[in-house]
């Protein structure tokens, strides 16, 4: 685990991404799912007992991690009020899960995805055969950094929408190697070609159109349906906050700090900040005014909201 869980204080149970299993890319030496890998867990607070898992990608190849940030929902769900939790996956799924029981409800991609068509009834993936890394490499999507990552998203109970900092377009190709367990080192078993291109936070100006872009993407928050994109020319590493005026805050790797109309994915409003955003907005009010404030590069922005 690497980011922070969620927690339901009804329930007193809390939820931890877990992440991929080692060596990353490849899986011949740990046969079978390689529990409790790239899952959600779900732990009394009280006991640490485990109450119930969800794995979202079973003996993961990919370095799929599961770490991105489970968001909780309760809302009216196929004729009955539910306690949900709704999960963006770097693996390029959105998920709906019971969040009491961890029952699999729905998942549909939100970017492209190649590695896996569809789930069976119980929500386990459907690999598509040939898709793994192997010795000559594999091209597939969504690349190993990730559909999404460490980025936060954010759920408007007002519109019912999801909303996701995605990553579209971007593509590893997954090369197999071999490699022993040595404590302390590395472990990861290939190297996807992609990946260091694509993580190493460059500049608008530097960027390919062939390395993917960044995407604002809203989806149901029910069905997993896209309903808008809003599309950037960059990747973007930056969090979501959405607001009770349906306002939408994010940013990213070219450098703007933008408002969009969070039913729509209008623009709004942008800002150049000079630096890259990798950080997720706050608001907070001092006075009456409210404020909303984003890290950028090595400085901080505050503006009013009138």
């Amino acid at each position: 685990m690497w980011v922070t869980g969620s927690y339901d204080p009804e329930l007193n149970l809390t939820y931890w991404g877990i992440g991929n299993p080692g060596p990353d890319w490849n899986g011949d030496q740990r046969p079978g799912d390689n529990l409790y890998s790239s899952s959600v867990v779900a732990l009394d607070a009280d006991t640490g007992n485990l109450k119930w898992h969800y794995q979202f990608t079973p003996h993961d190849e990919f370095d799929y991690d599961s770490t991105q940030v489970p968001v909780s929902a309760e809302m009216e769900y196929q004729g009955r009020a539910r306690k949900l939790m709704l999960w963006a996956n770097r693996n390029g799924f959105y998920y709906v899960l019971d969040r009491t029981s961890g029952q699999f409800l729905t998942a549909k991609p939100f970017v492209k995805v190649t590695w896996a068509d569809g789930f069976d009834e119980r929500g386990r993936p459907k690999h598509v055969p040939g898709m793994v890394p192997s010795r000559e490499g594999t091209l597939i999507s969504p690349a190993a950094a990730g559909a999404t990552n460490w980025y936060s998203p954010s759920f408007s109970p007002r519109t019912g929408l999801f909303y996701i900092t995605a990553w579209a377009d971007v593509t590893s190709t997954f090369v197999k190697g071999e490699q022993e367990y040595v404590e302390g080192r590395p472990f990861v078993g290939g190297m996807p070609k992609s990946l260091f291109g694509q993580m190493r936070g460059e500049q608008a100006n530097t960027h390919r159109p062939e390395e993917g872009h960044g995407e604002i993407v809203a989806v149901d928050a029910k069905t997993g349906e896209k309903k808008w994109v809003y599309k950037m020319v960059n990747l973007s590493d930056a969090g979501i906050l959405t607001t009770a005026s349906d306002l939408l805050f994010s940013g990213g790797r070219e450098e703007y700090f933008f408002a969009l109309d969070a039913r729509t994915g209008a623009l709004l409003w942008k800002a150049s900040t000079g630096g890259p955003i990798m950080s997720a907005p706050i608001s907070y009010s001092v006075a009456g005014k409210q404020y909303v404030a984003i890290s950028a590069g090595n400085a901080m922005f505050v503006y009013g909201l009138r």
